[in-house]
């Protein structure tokens, strides 16, 4: 055995030491596991009990000096580094005397090997990314302090009491062992329902709504092959979340109405059929606090030139400017201005598409222009032709239920233009609903997401990609479900389309294969071990991200579920 300034040399193999020097109490569960299987390193834990009365003066007294050494630092970085040294020795004085925990000393160190010094470095530029990700702070052992540090780690030495002196650290025990440092085979969030099994059988129980320095949202994102499971998982998420949240789900298969009927929720068809409902897109959405400095009118009118221009992306800037006009006199003939109370208004207060046609229709005989022209043969399928009943009316929907459908499976006979359209008009009214109360949980589901992009109209992604951002504030959740994220990352619209992907806590991954598996390997950075996790996934098995932990999950319900949620399963009963 030798040594040098920070490596032991062990015959034919190269080690490196390292000890935690700082261990936060929000540390992820299993995170001593990861190292374990992904790197095989070893490790060493020392826990000593210590006297609370002591410990709560020898506390006080390092409040006081860092206290002390913030005011009189020169820097800002000093000043917050001792300014948090006392918010962590405040929180575990108050735990001690508030829940009566205990605080022992924690020593841990870490012994790194490997057969060549360039692999040791690779594991250990890999323990140290790990590390930082789970905000704890490392140190190597070096020069005289290595070969204790060796016998702290090796099986046949005792506990290195003078190396201990030097990074014992003060730890709450429920912090510890509620860590469970070494179970990578389990997920347990506190106040959570059941969601699965993991390959082992261990249950996980997962918390959409749980926010810590790991999970900063309630953003998610599914992605998996036809036939994979991804909205058996969706409807599962619905289920347990519909006695607490109020859910939205935009829904252009007919996979949801079967569910919804069970659960007593309200199927809304946004076809254009007969009895359908009807969302007006001339309805001037109100304006939340959010989007200060604007009025409620100036927003809806970008709501509508995107609407349009995912309808009619002939129109020209200038025609653009003139329909824009056309609908400033429009809403001026119904005494509704920048200056209106949006809030006081009822649904039948608003202009209509036919009142729009006939506008444009009278100013053209009044004094033709080419503008004009267009712009009635354009709108005059949807204002009065055979496709108005899609958007032609007065908003009649209520949303009083906590669960609702829109349906929109109907729309496959139409052009592409007016199944975007009508998705982005459904995702707009979506968000005033979630928007509307900050203490009630609110979710929109927006299946086949992919539907709604267009790389040649960036602004839709763009307006998921904001309301995703501020989901958080309203205390929502945006549940993204797609076959395919080719369609996010296209050149034009790449920069919302990964920003709105990278920004959900939540993933799951189900089975994919060929170029959509390359896409997501290479967006969410995940490992060949996690890829091919993926790739050989069977029906109802996924990888579920939370923050940064990672689980492979297995839906496994029970009948009764099943019942609900599936009919294709009530027809096998039946059958059967």
């Amino acid at each position: 055995m030798t040594f040098d300034r920070n490596k032991i040399y062990l015959g034919d193999r190269f080690s490196k030491i390292y000890t935690i020097v700082h261990y936060p109490s929000n540390v992820e569960m299993g995170w001593l596991g990861e190292l374990v299987s992904n790197v095989g390193a070893i490790f060493s834990i020392n826990i000593e009990p210590t006297d609370n009365a002591e410990l709560i003066e020898n506390l006080d007294s390092r409040i006081r000096d860092a206290s002390g050494l913030a005011k009189l630092a020169k820097n800002e970085s000093t000043r917050q580094l001792r300014e948090m040294e006392v918010i962590e020795a405040s929180e575990i004085i108050s735990r001690m005397i508030n829940n009566n925990e205990v605080v022992s000393y924690l020593t841990i160190y870490i012994l790194v090997t490997a057969q060549e010094e360039n692999d040791l470095n690779k594991k250990c530029k890999e323990v140290e990314r790990e590390i930082r990700k789970q905000k704890l702070k490392l140190r190597p052992l070096t020069n005289y302090l290595l070969m204790d540090g060796y016998k702290a780690v090796a099986p046949f030495f005792t506990i290195q009491t003078e190396l201990s002196e030097y990074f014992k650290r003060n730890i709450l025990t429920s912090s510890f062992t509620g860590g469970f440092l070494f179970n990578t085979n389990t997920f347990i969030d506190p106040g959570g329902y059941y969601f699965g099994i993991n390959q082992k059988g261990g249950i996980i129980i997962f918390n959409l709504w749980l926010k810590n320095s790991n999970r900063g949202n309630s953003n998610m994102v599914v992605v998996g092959s036809s036939g994979s499971g991804k909205s058996m998982a969706v409807k599962h998420l619905i289920y347990n979340e519909v006695p607490t949240s109020k859910i939205l789900v935009i829904d252009p298969e007919d996979e949801y109405s079967y569910l919804c009927r069970e659960l007593g929720g309200k199927v809304i068809n946004c076809s254009g059929g007969t009895g359908g409902g009807i969302l007006n897109p001339l309805q001037v959405r109100i304006n939340r606090e959010e989007e200060k400095g604007n009025n409620s009118l100036a927003l809806h009118f970008q709501f509508l030139h995107t609407f349009f221009e995912i309808l009619y992306p002939s129109l020209t800037e200038m025609e653009f400017a003139t329909l824009e006009m056309l609908l400033e006199e429009l809403y001026s003939n119904f005494n509704i201005t920048k200056n209106t109370d949006i809030t006081k208004l009822k649904n039948t207060d608003f202009p209509i598409l036919e009142d729009l046609y006939f506008l444009i229709e009278n100013k053209n005989k009044q004094e033709p222009r080419e503008a004009y022209e267009k712009i009635l043969s354009l709108i005059r399928p949807i204002s009065i032709g055979q496709s108005s009943a899609i958007w032609n009316g007065h908003t009649n929907i209520d949303i009083d239920n906590q669960l609702t459908v829109f349906n929109t499976s109907s729309m496959h006979k139409f052009q592409i233009q007016y199944k975007r359209a009508q998705y982005y008009n459904i995702m707009s009214y979506s968000w005033d609903i979630l928007s509307k109360d900050i203490n009630e949980q609110t979710m929109l589901i927006a299946d086949e997401c992919h539907v709604l992009v267009d790389p040649n109209i960036v602004q839709t992604l763009e307006y998921v990609r904001n309301i995703s951002k501020r989901a958080r504030k309203y205390n929502s959740s945006i549940v993204v479900v797609t076959q395919s994220i080719e369609d996010f990352l296209n050149e034009k619209i790449k920069l919302y389309g990964q920003s709105l992907l990278a920004n959900a806590t939540y993933k799951m991954f189900f089975k994919c294969d060929g170029q959509d598996l390359k896409d997501v390997q290479e967006t969410f950075n995940l490992t060949e071990k996690e890829t091919k996790l993926i790739y050989n996934a069977k029906t109802g098995e996924c990888l579920l991200s939370a923050g940064i932990r990672k689980i492979y999950a297995i839906l496994y319900l029970d009948t009764q579920e099943l019942e609900k949620i599936d009919r294709k399963f009530v027809k096998v009963q039946k059958y059967a």
